[in-house]
C-alpha cells in the first residue's frame, strides 16, 4: 500500500510539474537564443534518425535514373526556384534573414544524405522547422530530381551551378531571379526556359516540349497550375503569380515555335506493341486507343483537338510519370482529365512502359 501511495504521489507530482512547465513556459522559445546545450545536437540527430529510418522503404522508380543529365539539371532549376533563398547554393550565400531562424537553414553538402533520404526530406519535410513537404500533393515522381542534384551539389562551383539551373552562367543576377518574377524576365527568360529550353525542346529531357504544342492547350494548363487543378512542386509555384495577361503570352510564344520534336526512349519497352496498344487500344482489358485524341489522320502526330496535348515525340520519362499519374493520381481537375483517367486506369506498369516506348521515338 505504501509502495502504490508513493507511485500515485510520484504520478501527481509529474502531472503538476508538467502543468506548471506547459503554463509558464519556463523554456525560451525565442529564436534570438540558442538552445541548451546539447538539446540541439539531440534534436539534430533525432532528425537524422527519423529521416534514415523511413529512407529504408524508399525505392528508386525502375524509370529514374538518378545519373540522367536531365534530372540533375531539373532539380538543380527547382533548388533555385524552392530551396535556395533558405539554403543558398554553390557560391551563393543564404539570405541574411534566415540566419535568425532557430534551427538555422543549413547551406547543404553532397554528404548530407543518401539519394533515398534527399528524396524524403523533399517530399516531406521537416515540422517545427519552417522546411516545407513538397507543394505538388501526392507528385511522388518531382521529388526524384532534387535527389539527382543534390548528391552532386559538392561538384558545381557558382557558374557551372547556374549554368545548370538557370541554363547559363550569371542566371542568379538576373532582377527576375533576385526580385521575384519582375514582369516579362521570369516567365519568358529564365523560369520557363531553364527547364523547357529556350527552344521549348525541354533542354534535352530537362521538361516536356512545349514548342509547336497548341495556344489552347498551353494557356489552359497554365491556368491549371496557376488555379490548383493541377498538382506540381514545379509548376505551381511559377504560375500562381502569373496574370491571366501572362499566361497568355507564354502560351502565344511557345505555341509559336517549331515543333520539330525527337524524344528520348527509356532502355525498356516494346515499342511495337505499345504501338499497337496505341492504335486499337485493348476491348479485353477496357483500354481506349491513345490514337483517337492525340493522333490526327494526316501526320499522326497532332491530337486532333486543340485542347489536347501532341504526347509523340515526348521523352519516355515524361511519358511514364503522365501515364502513372493519370492511372494512380493525383489525376488533375480540369475539363477532359477524366478521359486520360478511365483511359489509363486498367494500363498495366508493361502497357505503359510500351506506350512510353512507341510514343518517345516518334517524330
Amino acid at each position: 500500500m505504501r509502495l502504490k501511495r508513493w507511485i500515485i504521489a510520484a504520478m501527481g507530482g509529474a502531472g503538476v510539474a508538467g502543468a506548471a512547465f506547459f503554463w509558464f513556459a519556463p523554456y525560451n522559445i525565442a529564436a534570438s537564443v540558442p538552445h541548451l546545450p546539447g538539446v540541439g545536437e539531440v534534436l539534430h540527430q533525432y532528425l537524422r534518425n527519423a529521416v534514415r529510418v523511413r529512407a529504408d522503404r524508399v525505392e528508386v522508380p525502375r524509370h529514374v535514373d538518378l545519373d540522367d543529365p536531365a534530372l540533375i539539371r531539373l532539380g538543380a532549376g527547382h533548388f533555385a526556384t524552392g530551396c535556395q533563398t533558405c539554403h543558398g547554393a554553390p557560391g551563393i550565400p543564404r539570405n541574411p534573414v534566415v540566419e535568425g531562424m532557430r534551427p538555422e537553414p543549413p547551406m547543404l553538402t553532397s554528404e548530407d544524405f543518401e539519394p533515398e533520404e534527399f528524396w524524403w526530406v523533399a517530399r516531406h519535410g521537416f515540422k517545427y522547422t519552417g522546411m516545407p513537404s513538397w507543394p505538388g500533393e501526392g507528385r511522388d515522381d518531382e521529388p526524384w530530381a532534387l535527389a539527382a542534384f543534390l548528391p552532386r551539389y559538392d561538384s558545381f562551383d557558382r557558374a557551372g551551378y547556374e549554368d545548370v539551373a538557370f541554363g547559363r552562367a550569371g542566371g542568379y543576377e538576373s532582377d527576375g531571379v533576385r526580385f521575384g518574377g519582375l514582369p516579362g524576365a521570369i516567365p519568358q527568360e529564365l523560369a520557363c526556359a531553364r527547364c523547357h529550353g529556350e527552344d521549348g525542346l525541354g533542354r534535352d529531357g530537362t521538361a516536356p516540349k512545349l514548342a509547336g504544342q497548341s495556344e489552347e492547350w498551353l494557356a489552359q494548363v497554365l491556368e491549371a497550375y496557376a488555379k490548383g487543378h493541377r498538382e506540381s512542386g514545379f509548376m505551381e509555384p511559377i504560375a500562381m503569380p502569373l496574370s491571366a495577361e501572362s499566361r497568355a503570352g507564354i502560351a502565344a510564344r511557345y505555341a509559336a515555335m517549331s515543333g520539330a520534336w525527337q524524344g528520348r526512349a527509356l532502355p525498356f519497352g516494346d515499342a511495337e506493341r505499345g504501338r499497337a496498344l496505341a492504335q486499337r487500344g485493348d476491348e479485353h482489358e477496357d483500354i481506349a486507343s491513345c490514337a483517337s485524341c492525340h493522333e490526327n489522320g494526316d501526320d499522326g502526330l497532332t491530337p486532333k483537338r486543340a485542347d489536347t496535348p501532341r504526347i509523340a515525340g515526348q521523352d519516355g520519362y515524361w511519358l511514364v510519370n503522365w501515364l502513372q499519374l493519370y492511372r494512380d493520381g493525383p489525376v488533375p481537375d480540369t475539363p477532359r482529365a477524366h478521359l486520360m483517367q478511365a483511359a489509363a486506369r486498367n494500363l498495366t506498369e508493361q502497357d505503359i512502359d510500351d506506350l512510353a516506348a512507341y510514343y518517345a521515338q516518334r517524330q
